[in-house]
């Protein structure tokens, strides 16, 4: 009799125990969220990736937030979600954001919030949000870079020059003074150099005739309405860098809007129109994107517009016109 009770306890020991087992294998595997990114320096223009991982076990699924075309600062060019996989107890999903942006600086990539519902009890939400991240994002060369300097400095001249360097000197001089009067009788039997008429009218009346010359060309191809583009905001900054005295040509559209900011002299509105405007071209140059072919005319009318309220008439009415 003692015997069969010691082993009826120990058999109600191990089924204790496997019962513990299972309840902790169960619990084991919970809802969770992870999100990584795949750079924090990067330079205008560049795509970088935001990954999601989201695993749930089998009465549980995600409910995603609905993205708009931006997320804080970033343009959203892709978005994937993968298909539920087997992981472990339940399942995983891999959602991938594509972003760019075109501002220089530490851009702020913001936290997500998702939402977990129970398939057995709707009432049961869970909420989980993804990290914040910055990224620090930098032009092709940092601001106010000019050209390299140099990392030793020059070697004072000695007190006692060796004749070699009065020699090396002397023949150097020779060479200049030689190309000097070469070059000036090679000038002389040169015709002179035609003016180039272009710049001597205004630049509002160049950029008009270059409009005119854009609209007036087909485009049917994918690439022949990408060199419209690249054509019209080339029309634009030359408009701009003729009109205000600024390096536009070899500026971001963030550079350019706080040079016409600080001038004082261009209106909120049209401020405005020309950092739209900019903004939507530099989304054909860096991030690829096709517009609609109604899209055309509308960016065209825009950059008409944007230079006609700013154009400069000193001859006809005595001042700049806004």
């Amino acid at each position: 009799m003692l015997r069969e009770r010691r082993f009826k306890e120990a058999r109600f020991l191990v089924f204790i125990l496997i019962l513990f087992a299972g309840g902790v294998k169960t619990e084991a595997f919970q809802t969770s969220i992870e999100s990584s990114i795949d750079t924090t320096i990067a330079t205008i223009g560049d795509r970088i990736h935001l990954d999601v991982i989201m695993r749930y076990p089998g009465d549980v699924h995600f409910d995603l937030p609905e993205f708009d075309q931006k997320l804080g600062e970033w343009e959203l060019v892709n978005k994937t979600l993968s298909d539920p996989q087997e992981f472990k107890d339940g399942f995983e999903q891999r959602l991938r954001l594509e972003l760019t942006v075109f501002d220089t600086g530490r851009v702020v990539v913001p936290a997500i919030t998702f939402k977990a519902v129970s398939q057995l009890d709707s009432t049961r939400v869970l909420s989980f949000r993804t990290d914040q991240y910055t990224v620090n994002v930098i032009s092709v060369l940092p601001p106010g870079t000019t050209e390299p300097k140099d990392i030793k400095p020059p070697f004072a001249i000695r007190r006692i020059i060796p004749w070699s360097y009065i020699i090396f000197a002397l023949l150097v001089v020779s060479i200049i003074v030689g190309w000097m009067i070469f070059y000036r009788r090679w000038k002389k039997q040169q015709p002179p150099a035609s003016l180039n008429e272009e710049f001597l009218e205004p630049p509002h009346v160049t950029a008009f005739r270059k409009l005119e010359e854009l609209k007036s060309r087909r485009y049917r191809t994918k690439e022949e309405i990408r060199q419209y583009y690249f054509r019209l905001s080339e029309i634009l900054r030359e408009y701009l860098e003729r009109r205000y005295f600024f390096k536009a040509l070899e500026m971001t559209t963030r550079e350019i809007r706080e040079a016409l900011h600080e001038m004082g002299s261009v209106g909120a509105d049209i401020l405005a129109d020309f950092d739209s405007l900019l903004r939507q071209l530099d989304l054909v140059k860096f991030a690829k994107v096709i517009p609609e072919a109604g899209e055309m005319i509308t960016a065209w009318e825009l950059s008409y517009r944007c230079i006609d309220r700013t154009k400069c008439e000193p001859f006809l009415t005595g001042g700049h016109r806004d």
